[in-house]
């Protein structure tokens, strides 16, 4: 982080020689000259490599139907990803909902169990996020990893998707204790995260005993510095704003109230001090960074055993790409993190 801002105070210095300065009204609204902003060189070459990749190949496939972006745009990751990681695949329906449940080759122990939840923007990419996300965690740490389905805008509205999880939850609680179950998703998926916890608590279900929010905070806006810093760098991906919103209003959300703590539980001490230990992990490049640190601090500040893991030039979800070395150490966090509490 220290080194992006740094570069980007670098190109300030050399703009500011050659043009207008950079400006700041009474409202603190910096208004930047143009900016050129390299690549990180503490990110490793395929690191920056796959975000330029993914940055040219989501432009590429703009005004695409989701299915088909999704396919395009994560599809082949999803079979490297498998190539890299055997696992055993099969679909299921658990309490109603469906899952996709991967076990690493030779088969899983009942127990631990690990429940994930895939990003998408609460629109799509099951299959593909599913698996990127699921399939290397599954692989690496011997555990059954069951990637939840659940229901999507524009048909499903808050907290529908919450509902998915308790169903799937709840059915894993009937052979397998809460202390050894794990739940974690990306993006969209780090927020239901959050927001599931916070579901427990409200219907009275066990706490598992470990969480993970990644490329997330507790929060629908992804406001903040990184959600600007986000569009500065191309990220690409950096959700528009609502109109006097603070920050973007996501379709899965629109008829979430502001002030409910199931749906942004990251406002509310008290549910959020009943969270798990919560690893928490971003890159800095990503427009959810801030959201995340944001989630991270006040889960400290709640008493949590909070961990935050930031990885230098990543983009949102950089893990998503398994030729990537930052991809690879976020694998081995996540296995080594999970492991520690669910056994």
């Amino acid at each position: 982080m220290n080194r992006v801002v740094s570069s980007l105070i670098a190109a300030l210095f050399v703009t500011t020689a050659q043009a207008a300065p950079v400006a700041v009204t009474p409202d603190g609204t910096t208004h930047l000259p143009a900016l050129e902003i390299p690549s990180s060189p503490l990110m490793s070459r395929e690191g920056n490599e796959s975000r330029v990749e993914h940055i040219l190949t989501e432009r590429g496939l703009a005004g695409r139907q989701v299915d088909g972006f999704n396919a395009a745009l994560f599809g082949p990751r999803l079979e490297r990803t498998k190539t890299a990681y055997p696992v055993t695949i099969r679909d299921a329906t658990m309490g109603g909902v469906p899952v996709r449940i991967y076990e690493p080759l030779g088969g899983a122990p009942r127990a631990p169990v690990l429940i994930n939840v895939h990003g998408g923007g609460f629109v799509g990419c099951f299959t593909e996020c599913g698996g990127l996300e699921s399939i290397p965690v599954a692989a690496l740490s011997g555990l059954r990893v069951i990637s939840i389905d659940y229901r999507l805008a524009p048909k499903a509205q808050f907290p529908e998707a919450s509902q998915d999880v308790e169903a799937v939850y709840r059915e894993i609680l009937k052979t397998t204790p809460a202390r050894r179950i794990g739940l974690y998703g990306c993006s969209a998926g780090g927020l239901l995260t959050a927001q599931s916890l916070a579901w427990f608590q409200k219907r009275g279900l066990p706490t598992p005993a470990a969480a993970g929010v990644f490329c997330a905070g507790g929060d629908a806006s992804m406001s903040g510095d990184s959600r600007i810093l986000g569009m500065l760098l191309g990220d690409g991906e950096a959700p528009a704003s609502s109109p006097g919103a603070g920050g973007p209003r996501l379709g899965y959300m629109r008829t979430a109230r502001a002030g409910d703590v199931v749906a942004y539980p990251a406002s509310d001490p008290a549910t959020l001090k009943r969270f798990p230990p919560t690893l928490v992990i971003v890159g800095t490049r990503d427009f959810a960074m801030s959201s995340a640190v944001n989630l991270h601090s006040r889960l400290v500040a709640s008493g949590v055993d909070a961990r935050l893991h930031v990885w230098e030039g990543g983009r949102h979800a950089f893990f998503y790409d398994s030729r990537v070395p930052e991809a690879r150490e976020a694998y081995a966090v996540i296995t080594k993190f999970f492991l520690a509490r669910l056994r």
